[in-house]
């Protein structure tokens, strides 16, 4: 077979040199370096090993098994970002997987950062050179199972891996498949972003819809702790309150009219704060300031 990088193949160890072994099919010679041999090598053995272009665009070949296989693929954590050129990921061997800024949105807000994974599998570019590609579609859902009702309002973890025009993808930890909408977003999601998102929906297909936004209960506690902070940093009293306009509560809060009008209306309710002549206080009873 030809021998070429990506795959795993069984050479004969010919030579032995002061950096290694060369390798050989009988035809081409392959160095197997000294710092990627496993075990104990003899001139004459069999060796198994996964081919490769190292730093120097040369053939080599290692004794590491890679995690990703031909054919297949796998879920490779991102470990530096090469910037206008894309990023390489860990492969489990000594030289990283590079995946091209072709597979990547242009802008660079959504590419991966250390730490993110996304699915990938092998593919070349016009030279030869091994490339990583992203895996989307049916080779991923085939992995997946189906959720239960049980699992809605319940938070689950996973990994952005296929942006959509109208939302992304997330592959959960225990395998679902998830939709988050646009509409859904909190900030803005990289490819391959480790996510903890909250069931909506249960669909029949077994995949679910999620969220990123907090449960109603839960954001109408924070926007009041907001609101809390900064009439405290404001000696008790601010001129906002329920008549104030939108675009203004925007500005100062960035948080929309009615979600301002549930945090005071919360407030207000557990006598923390009262209202007068356009101005919100803070009750002295509640209030740090002397």
């Amino acid at each position: 077979m030809e021998l070429k990088p990506g795959y795993s193949v069984t050479l004969e160890a010919v030579r032995k040199a002061d950096f290694g072994y060369f390798l050989s099919d009988g035809k081409t010679d392959i160095l197997l370096h000294e710092r990627e041999i496993k075990g104990d090598v003899a001139v004459g053995d069999q060796i198994e090993v996964f081919l490769y272009h190292d730093h120097e665009g040369r053939l080599a070949a290692t004794m590491e098994t890679p995690l990703l296989r031909m054919n297949e693929f796998a879920w490779l954590e991102a470990v530096h970002v090469k910037t206008g050129h894309g990023v390489f990921f860990h492969n489990g061997i000594s030289r990283d997987l590079f995946l091209s800024m072709d597979e990547l949105p242009y802008d660079r807000d959504h590419w991966p950062q250390p730490g993110d994974k996304l699915p990938l599998s092998y593919t070349w570019d016009k030279r030869g050179r091994l490339m990583a590609k992203l895996v989307k579609g049916e080779p991923v859902e085939k992995l997946a199972i189906p959720a239960d009702q049980t699992l809605k309002n319940q938070e689950i973890e996973g990994y952005a891996y296929h942006f959509l025009d109208d939302g992304i993808l997330i592959f959960s930890d225990e395998g679902y498949i998830a939709f988050l909408h646009n509409d859904e977003l909190t900030k803005i999601v990289r490819y391959g972003e480790r996510m903890k998102v909250r069931v909506l929906f249960i669909r029949e297909d077994g995949r679910v819809n999620v969220t990123m936004k907090p449960l109603r209960s839960v954001q109408q506690e924070d926007d009041a702790e907001m609101i809390l902070a900064f009439l405290e940093a404001r000696d008790g009293s601010m001129p906002y309150w329920d008549k104030t306009p939108p675009e203004d509560i925007e500005a100062r809060f960035h948080i929309s009219k009615a979600k301002f009008k549930r945090a005071l209306g919360k407030l207000m309710k557990e006598k923390k704060i009262e209202q007068r002549d356009g101005w919100t206080h803070l009750k002295k009873e509640h209030s740090g300031v002397e």
